[in-house]
């Protein structure tokens, strides 16, 4: 249990440092030039950062409980109580990013067909 324990939390933090790194140098294949599409990236950031904030605060929190272990039950419960909630948390948040994508797609799109099919529409 020691050793799954250690192995969830590294997990979490180098997955939560991954994907903010990604996020800071760009995904394969973005590209945005107008003012709105500056607007829907600065906004990604600042919710996906506080994403992988929380990611890596629960894995420090697995840390905690691994190494409190079942013997200080409440600090372990309290440990896990607070990683559940994170994580869930967490799946709430993705899905307002999710809301918030189909958003800027659904009004990006008049444009992408502007550019691609011609102004004479």
């Amino acid at each position: 249990m020691f050793a799954g324990g250690i192995v969830l939390a590294v997990t979490l933090i180098v997955f939560a440092v991954w994907l903010h790194w990604n996020e800071r140098q760009g995904w394969p294949g973005e590209s945005y030039e107008s003012q709105a599409d500056a607007n829907y990236l600065r906004q990604r950031f600042r919710s996906r950062r506080r994403i992988h904030l929380i990611i890596g605060i629960c894995g420090l929190w697995i840390l905690a409980a691994t190494f409190a272990g079942p013997e200080k039950r409440s600090l372990w419960i309290a440990a896990w109580s607070v990683v559940m909630i994170s994580l869930m948390t967490v799946v709430l948040l993705a899905l307002l990013d999710g809301f918030r994508t189909h958003r800027y797609h659904r009004n990006k799109l008049p444009e992408i067909r502007r550019r691609f099919l011609g102004d004479d529409d």
